[in-house]
């Protein structure tokens, strides 16, 4: 009786489903959009209260508005009622226009519960869509600042794109996140940066520097390092790192702050080994490029010396991708014409 005077009342235009067996109900509820849902207290099976449990705890229903129905004097029913989720309550015997009036706001609510939710994945989407596209100009600029301490160098090509990867590889070898990984990889490009403040004349050298004009070149490092510090990227700061240390080697004979070992952040252990095989397998002004596998010789026999054994390892251990990325970069830079 109770059904029957309930789907009387629904308003016209309002589209009800009714059920008898509120275990069929549940079972329909997992695969339907609902705006409302009214309950009686007595019910086969289970009462209303058990119901509105195993009700919440199906995903799509987990914020439906729910109505049950009472007896005037089962106080206590709603108090569970509303513990168990209930958002509203109309009594026996049933009153027509307060059941239409509760059951509108009721539909009303439900509908402002959707336009809030399609409003906040409107604006998550737009947000994802923005930061996609700020990281991407982040990005862009990482890369045209790298090129610019490589555009006087005329000899490196896509030396910045393999680097990047080189040590992207090594990092993932050696089991670090995903993320570090990434932040390496877009902040290995840097290393050089400072070169823009070196004069040509030593950078481009075609012989062997003398005494002072190394001294010269390895302020490079700490030029790098100057350009880039203080920044608020994360992989502005990390390349000012990498900039700084990339010349450091294991056994503390490195430059500019003889570091050793662990004392060298591992952003710069890492960039160091692709940064050397790289400038030893590709033409410079002051040499020849070296074949692959003397390279290799050279890394390997340097372990411990220059190179941080776990760097150099994890590199020599990814060979065939190494030279994958050294073949497919061989040339000019992206985006140029030669």
């Amino acid at each position: 009786m109770i059904l029957q005077e309930l789907v009387g009342m629904i308003d016209k235009g309002v589209s009800s489903t009714c059920f008898a067996d509120p275990l069929q109900a549940l079972e329909w509820a997992k695969s339907h959009e609902i705006d409302l849902v009214i309950t009686d207290y007595k019910m086969p099976q289970m009462d209303g209260i058990e119901f509105i449990k195993w009700l919440r705890r199906i995903p799509r229903c987990n914020d439906v508005p729910v109505m049950i129905v009472t007896c005037v004097e089962d106080q206590s029913v709603r108090y569970l009622a509303l513990e168990s989720g209930a958002n509203d309550f109309i009594t026996k015997p049933i009153d027509h226009t307060e059941c239409r009036a509760r059951c509108h706001n009721m539909l009303t609510m439900s509908l402002q519960r959707k336009l809030i939710k399609d409003r906040a994945l409107l604006l998550e989407q737009e947000i994802r869509k923005t930061t996609q596209e700020l990281h991407d100009r982040e990005q862009e600029t990482l890369m045209r600042l790298a090129k610019a301490g490589e555009y006087r160098d005329e000899d490196t090509g896509n030396h910045i794109l393999r680097i990047s990867r080189y040590s992207k590889l090594i990092a993932h070898h050696l089991g670090l996140s995903h993320e570090r990984c990434d932040l390496i990889a877009q902040s290995a490009p840097m290393h050089d940066i400072g070169k823009i403040g070196i004069p040509d004349a030593i950078l481009l050298k075609s012989g062997r520097l003398t005494t002072d004009e190394f001294t010269i070149m390895q302020r490079h490092t700490v030029l790098g390092y100057e350009i880039l510090k203080n920044s608020p990227s994360k992989y502005i700061q990390t390349g000012a790192v990498i900039a700084l240390n990339h010349h450091e080697k294991f056994n503390g004979e490195g430059y500019p702050s003889n570091l050793s070992g662990e004392g060298i952040p591992l952003e710069a252990r890492i960039v160091t080994v692709a940064d050397v095989f790289d400038a030893l397998v590709t033409d410079r002004p002051y040499k020849k490029s070296w074949p692959i596998e003397k390279a290799i010789d050279y890394i390997s026999n340097e372990c411990g010396s220059h190179f941080d054994p776990d760097c150099a390892n994890a590199f020599l251990s990814e060979m065939q991708e190494v030279e994958s990325i050294h073949h497919s970069l061989r040339g000019a830079p992206e985006g140029t014409d030669a």
